[in-house]
């Protein structure tokens, strides 16, 4: 099988400068995407000259600046580092809970109406307070992300996609990502945050790529055969995530 071949490209456009990054691979369309950390990338098939490369990138300048514009907005408006004190906002599943911080035993973490209750021994101990809080959105991930995947899966098992491992990361640059090769989806688990139907979304998008690896037309076509209404939700998880960090 022939190794894929990345390079860095820059070309000069009315919107100013853009440099991205090419990858030379089996594939029929040209895939652009600019990532949340502002890179451009550019996948196309091995024999499409480099002119034309460069002409559909000037074509989308207008676009590409438009996102990095998006995604540096996002950034600036990121929370600060979670210190895990009274009073902070902490967000699941599209709710924003306030923490609540109380000294105690048995050690833990509970969620009440719109408050997460932390209980510790040493409330001013910042790394055990730390621990107990991912320690309890870690094990929600295990618990949730395994469920909405069985549930959004069956209508793929029609198409013949067997059901795939998942894995669960912190990712910087994307909400998920898919091993067509190994049967394999991770998703971010900074997804806990957003809304059910955003981590729904994602884990669709994901097991379209069984079908459709690429980013083409046939691979959005059956994203909206599999959910109709994806863009809103896609929108909605793009706003950004109130304290799902990367």
């Amino acid at each position: 099988m022939p190794q894929k071949t990345i390079t860095t490209r820059t070309v000069v456009t009315p919107h100013g400068p853009v440099t991205y990054q090419l990858e030379r691979k089996a594939v029929k369309n040209l895939n652009l995407r600019v990532r949340r950390d502002g890179s451009v990338y550019l996948s196309a098939g091995r024999r499409v000259p480099v002119a034309q490369l460069d002409a559909f990138v000037v074509q989308k300048a207008g676009f590409v600046h438009r996102a990095i514009r998006q995604f540096r907005e996002l950034e600036r408006q990121r929370p600060a580092p979670r210190q895990y004190l009274a009073g902070e906002r902490l967000a699941l599943l599209g709710r924003e809970l306030r923490l609540e911080v109380s000294q105690g035993a048995p050690e833990g973490v509970t969620v009440e109406g719109d408050a997460m209750k932390l209980r510790l021994r040493d409330p001013e101990d910042a790394s055990r307070r730390e621990r107990l809080v991912e320690r309890f959105l870690d094990e929600q991930c295990r618990q949730l992300f395994p469920r909405i995947l069985e549930e959004v899966y069956p209508p793929f098992r029609e198409l013949g996609v067997a059901f795939p491992a998942l894995r669960l990361r912190r990712m910087k640059s994307r909400w998920g990502s898919c091993l067509v090769g190994k049967g394999v989806v991770t998703l971010n688990k900074g997804l806990l945050a957003a809304p059910r139907g955003c981590i729904e979304y994602v884990a669709v998008h994901e097991l379209c790529h069984f079908l459709h690896p690429d980013h083409s037309q046939e691979f959005y076509q059956l994203l909206s055969r599999m959910m109709p209404d994806w863009k809103a939700r896609r929108e909605l998880l793009n706003r950004g995530v109130p304290g799902a960090g990367s």
